[in-house]
């Protein structure tokens, strides 16, 4: 199906995608088994992805560069963020049984509040690379149509749009998160548990940090995206960098 919807640029995606699933496989996976921190790993294996993801699959031109920046700087933030939520909610990463199993083989000394870090990261940047991508897109299609538009009517425009985009893919988000999570909601209502004991359990709460981690950072990340991209096309920065969007015309 992807080979016949976007022909030529479908063995780049799935080269893309076969080269990020490499770097978790051969890279995140092997280093937190040794012992390496999963929070750096996790971040060095996202900018690793980010530019397989962004610049394999769309090539090097100036929409790609931008999401690209706006993609490290919101997994930054995204950081940052789950960091807080995580050190505040007092999680210990053994929400799944997963962690649980893990922690029972004894494989070396497993970080797994940092296990968990890394993987709302890794959750979190198949989401944002959409989200920049189609943004800097976005901005950059409004100054191709209208040039004269003032750096201010430009970002508004661009992001009128991206707060459209934000709501389809936060509600994508949060069904995703609940679909994973259905069975555990069965559970609880078949145990018949308070309401405030399955709420206050740590399975729900790195379900709910995850939800939020990540509707947070794509909701910071579109007007970041924007702002860097009308500035960019504004002021026609990143001129070293050639265009190399094909145009798709009609040939008479």
């Amino acid at each position: 199906i992807t080979l016949v919807i976007i022909k030529q640029q479908a063995l780049r995606a799935i080269g893309s995608l076969l080269l990020s699933f490499v770097v978790i496989v051969q890279y995140l996976v092997p280093t937190i088994l040794n012992g390496g921190s999963p929070f750096t790993t996790s971040l060095i294996a996202a900018l690793g992805i980010s530019i397989i993801s962004l610049f394999w699959a769309h090539g090097i031109n100036k929409r790609t560069t931008i999401a690209f920046i706006s993609t490290i700087i919101s997994v930054v933030l995204a950081l940052v963020i789950s960091y807080v939520f995580v050190h505040y909610s007092k999680l210990t990463g053994l929400g799944t049984e997963e962690a649980f199993f893990l922690q029972s083989l004894a494989i070396g000394e497993i970080n797994l509040q940092g296990l968990l870090l890394g993987g709302i990261i890794i959750g979190t940047l198949g989401v944002l690379d959409d989200i920049t991508t189609a943004q800097a897109a976005t901005v950059q299609e409004i100054y191709r149509a209208n040039n004269k538009l003032s750096q201010k009517q430009l970002y508004i425009r661009g992001l009128r749009v991206g707060r459209e985009h934000i709501i389809s893919l936060v509600n994508t988000l949060v069904l995703a998160y609940t679909s994973v999570s259905l069975p555990l909601f069965l559970l609880f209502s078949v145990s018949k548990q308070p309401a405030w004991v399955v709420f206050n359990s740590e399975i729900v709460v790195e379900e709910v940090i995850r939800m939020l981690v990540g509707s947070t950072v794509l909701i910071l990340a579109v007007p970041i995206t924007t702002e860097i991209a009308e500035y960019v096309f504004d002021h026609n920065k990143l001129s070293f960098i050639p265009d190399k969007e094909v145009e798709h015309g009609h040939h008479h």
